[in-house]
């Protein structure tokens, strides 16, 4: 249902929903803001570069990448400023009025404290609002993952996530977020309807069921080969006809409607599961055409985690026959150059996706991570330390941020601090992560012990090494370290 009255045909080419643009909005006066703003965000002015991307989003909100680069650019202030609002920016969006205002409030609030569930809620009630369905996905599944992790969950919360993804019609989050309401009052038997409905109309959406085009699945469903159809793409393990037979068909609907989107994603999806060499090549390209024609992220994603699929295995082989053939300089030498290939693709990948969403903390985690791998550890601290913020990663993601420290050197005092603080709530001391924050705090605290003759800090190290020793005796280099450690205490002693 259009939120403005008559809508015009124009589509913008930021927008991922490629929806018209109703006549109040302008994407031209929109990119004037986005560009200066784009400037100043690399000039380092990051809260004026943000009432720049409010300003063209007043002008535009459909278009999602000013509001990534809104989100990009708040991120970093709000780590340089962790207390500080922005009056500043507050004013600048003031003459926004209506719907579109409180949107722009919303996200501004949302920005600067992003982990802030009201906050994430709102915007995305406000997005909704205004029928902005892709700021609606992807802020409402920021909103959802909090609501989910707060250890105090609470019921309205869910409803009005549930009332926001109804209203933009994103019908598979607000099934979820309904579920998440019900099983916290299963007394609501209006509350229970409305999420059977949800239920139903997400797997009428997303089979295509509800479809009005030519050739849609509406028209079609009593037809029992199209049933057929159905159950066969819906199998988990398909045999080769089966795969070759949902090819053949999703082939012919691309080929009869080429510019329709989601028969070419359909048509990709089908070659990927196939899984030939060929078949990947080919949905590598048509994802990379679907780039092309909407700007939506999403298909440049896809197409990338293809490359990386075919790499990784390109690497794998390099690697046994390698492995191999140990005296053959030759082919070690091309093993290593593909290696270091393999780990820039794969780091640009990540980069590129962390700029595209940058609310995901998971894709921070997972940047983090090969960051750490590759030796570059200031950068990875500054992943995993937003990472951080996801409850689920929390512990194993300071782990890594001690282990970091320990490995830039100078850091001891940090690395403790931080190891302290992810062995907090550890509820089991004895695990994998548990043992292994354990022994990173050890090795910090010899570490200053050794560095700064601290007797204190030797002692504590002591202490844990034994503990350890006591619960996994073969545990890594633990004797031979708790060895050292007394050796170490004596001689400070001495």
């Amino acid at each position: 249902m259009a939120m403005f009255g008559k809508k015009s045909k124009k589509v913008d080419d930021n927008s991922d929903s490629g929806a018209p643009v109703p006549e109040s909005f302008s994407p031209k006066k929109a990119a004037v803001f986005f560009d200066r703003a784009k400037t100043v965000h690399e000039s380092g002015n990051y809260e004026y570069a943000m009432q720049l991307w409010l300003n063209g989003l007043g002008q535009d909100p459909t278009s999602m990448y000013g509001v990534h680069a809104f989100l990009k650019s708040s991120e970093v202030f709000s780590l340089e400023n962790p207390k500080k609002g922005s009056k500043a920016t507050k004013s600048a969006i003031a003459a926004n009025k209506g719907d579109v205002g409180k949107f722009l409030n919303a996200l501004l609030d949302f920005g600067l404290k992003r982990m802030d569930a009201g906050n994430a809620i709102k915007v995305t009630s406000a997005a909704a609002k205004i029928n902005l369905k892709d700021a609606v996905k992807m802020l409402g599944q920021h909103a959802l993952t909090l609501v989910q992790n707060d250890s105090k969950q609470k019921k309205e919360m869910f409803v009005k996530l549930l009332d926001a993804f109804e209203q933009a019609e994103v019908f598979d989050l607000a099934a979820v977020a309904g579920d998440h309401a019900m099983r916290l009052d299963q007394t609501d038997a209006e509350l229970q309807a409305r999420v059977r409905n949800m239920l139903a109309q997400n797997t009428m959406t997303s089979g295509g069921y509800d479809s009005n085009e030519e050739g849609g699945f509406r028209k079609n469903i009593r037809d029992a080969d199209k049933q057929l159809e159905l159950a066969q793409q819906d199998s988990v393990a398909k045999p080769e006809s089966t795969k070759d037979a949902i090819v053949a068909t999703t082939e012919a609907a691309y080929a009869a409607r080429p510019d329709d989107i989601p028969t070419l994603t359909k048509y990709a999806t089908a070659l990927l599961d196939r899984g030939r060499g060929a078949d990947e090549l080919k949905a590598l390209t048509l994802f990379n055409k679907a780039f092309k024609e909407t700007g939506v992220f999403r298909f440049r994603q896809q197409a990338g985690e293809i490359q990386v699929m075919r790499a990784r295995r390109t690497i794998e082989k390099l690697g046994a026959q390698a492995k191999a053939n140990p005296d053959n300089a030759e082919m070690q030498s091309k093993y290593a150059k593909a290696q270091a290939q393999f780990a820039k693709l794969q780091l640009d990948e990540l980069k590129l996706q962390v700029e595209n969403y940058p609310t995901d903390l998971g894709l921070k985690y997972r940047l983090g991570k090969i960051l750490f791998e590759q030796g570059e550890y200031h950068e990875s601290i500054e992943q995993f330390q937003e990472a951080q913020n996801d409850p689920k990663l929390r512990r194993e993601v300071q782990n890594l941020i001690g282990q970091a420290f320990r490995q830039l050197g100078g850091w001891e005092d940090a690395a403790i601090t931080t190891f302290e603080g992810a062995i907090e709530g550890i509820t089991d001391e004895t695990s994998e992560l548990g043992m292994d924050i354990r022994y990173g705090l050890m090795d910090a605290l010899q570490a200053k012990a050794e560095k700064e003759r601290d007797l204190a800090a030797a002692e504590r190290a002591d202490k844990l090494a034994a503990a350890m020793a006591i619960q996994q005796f073969n545990y890594r280099d633990v004797r031979a370290r708790r060895d050292q450690i007394k050796a170490l205490i004596a001689e400070i002693k001495g």
